[in-house]
C-alpha cells in the first residue's frame, strides 16, 4: 500500500512522463509536415508573383504535399506507432493507479485525454 505522499509523487512523475512522450510524438509529426512542405517548395518553385494577399500555393502544390507527406509518414510509421502505443500504455497506467487508489482529483488539463 502506498502512502498518500508516495502516490502523489508517483502520479506526478507518470504525468510528466506522459507529457514528454506526447511532446515527442508531436515533434515527430511536426518534423514530417515541415519536411514535406520544404520538399514541395523545393520541387515546385514559383515563377510568378501574385498580389501579396493571394496565396501562391495551388491545388497541385497541395496534392504534391500530400503525396510527399504520405510517403514520409509510411517511412516513419514504426516510430509513430511506437510512440502512440506508449502514450496509450502510460495513460492506461495512470488511470489504473487512480482507480485502484480512488483518486478523483482532476488531471492536469494538458495531459487529460
Amino acid at each position: 500500500m502506498m502512502t498518500y505522499a508516495q502516490l502523489r509523487t508517483a502520479l506526478a512523475r507518470m504525468e510528466e512522463s506522459l507529457a514528454e512522450t506526447r511532446h515527442n510524438l508531436a515533434l515527430v509529426e511536426r518534423r514530417l509536415c515541415d519536411g514535406a512542405e520544404a520538399e514541395t517548395i523545393r520541387r515546385r518553385p514559383k515563377s510568378r508573383w501574385y498580389h501579396r494577399r493571394m496565396s501562391r500555393w495551388t491545388g497541385a502544390d497541395e496534392a504534391e504535399y500530400r503525396r510527399i507527406l504520405d510517403r514520409t509518414s509510411k517511412a516513419a510509421q514504426a516510430e509513430l506507432e511506437r510512440l502512440r502505443r506508449k502514450v496509450e500504455r502510460q495513460n492506461g497506467a495512470i488511470l489504473a493507479l487512480r482507480c485502484k487508489y480512488r483518486i478523483n482529483d482532476e488531471r492536469p488539463r494538458q495531459y487529460a485525454l
